[in-house]
């Protein structure tokens, strides 16, 4: 069985290859001509606002790279300071929990999750429509990811297993216990959850499953939330941060693709001071 320390770095690193692995899957199948959108599909793409989008994921991940590139971990005079009695009381009982099978479940939840959305192309109008699905959960990928990660590069906050006196003082001497906040597991899930709940509700208005799968997706999310707790990973504040930001990454892009309920204009202009770009969004 794998240790702590590496199970959180090799999930870090698979989620990201996984999350690129999809969005190559998703190109390869525009290149090669995939079904147009259908003319009542519930979504649309702009050129404009797929380039922000796009191009903002993989600018927060490049300077997530360089910021956790200059991490260090902390030296054994910090780690032997290290006191339970100076974390929050809602957040102190995380650093009595270290557990490797906890550690190892929530990674495969997370990937089960995150792979769960593409799932929905046996739904006709998805399967129709998945040059804009697949666009716009590759979008929602690559925005969780920069926002997780460079988070944890500037917040640098110490994980709960680093306070616990049973864990080897080897599990605390690595970089990757300074990336507590915030858990970009639980991020991933919910963001994963939501996306495949709310787009599969919008192509499938009439399906009796809209609500078992807004209920299965959400407690198999809340679930990896739950062991990235007991893994001694995470503190709960790291948990339920993440569940809202992987939320709101999985609400946000769909609304801003939605036919009708929003808006986003992109208007670039030259004048004597340079170039401008100015963009508004309305719901």
């Amino acid at each position: 069985m794998r240790d702590l320390r590496k199970g959180s770095i090799q999930g870090d690193v698979a989620i990201g290859r996984l999350s690129l692995s999809r969005a190559v899957l998703v190109v390869v199948l525009i290149a090669n001509g995939a079904a147009p959108a259908r003319a009542q599909s519930p979504y649309a793409l702009d050129p404009a606002r797929e380039a922000i989008l796009l191009g903002g994921g993989v600018a927060g991940s490049l300077a997530a790279l360089a910021v956790h590139n200059a991490i260090v971990p902390l030296t054994p005079d910090e780690v032997a300071r290290l006191s339970r009695s100076d974390v929050n009381a809602f957040d102190r009982g995380a650093t009595y929990r270290y557990s490797t099978a906890a550690d190892e479940m929530s990674d495969w939840l997370v990937y089960g999750l995150v792979a769960s959305p593409f799932a929905l192309v046996m739904s006709a109008p998805v399967r129709e429509d998945f040059r804009t699905y697949g666009t716009m959960y590759v979008e929602t990928l690559v925005l969780t990811l920069a926002a997780a990660q460079l988070t944890k590069g500037l917040a640098l906050r110490t994980r709960p297993y680093a306070y616990n006196p049973d864990v080897p003082p080897d599990e605390k001497s690595t970089v990757d216990v300074r990336k507590s906040f915030y858990s970009s597991h639980t991020a991933f899930a919910f963001a994963s959850a939501v996306f495949m709940s709310l787009t599969f509700q919008a192509y499938e208005p009439e399906s009796p499953l809209r609500p078992w799968i807004w209920a299965a997706s959400l407690s198999v999310a809340t679930a990896s939330g739950v062991l990235r707790y007991t893994s001694g990973s995470h503190f709960p504040t790291d948990i339920l941060v993440g569940a809202a930001i992987g939320s709101l990454a999985g609400f946000a892009v769909p609304a801003l693709h939605r036919i009708g309920s929003g808006d986003f204009a992109v208007a670039p202009s030259a004048g004597s001071r340079g170039v401008q770009i100015s963009f508004r969004v309305a719901f």
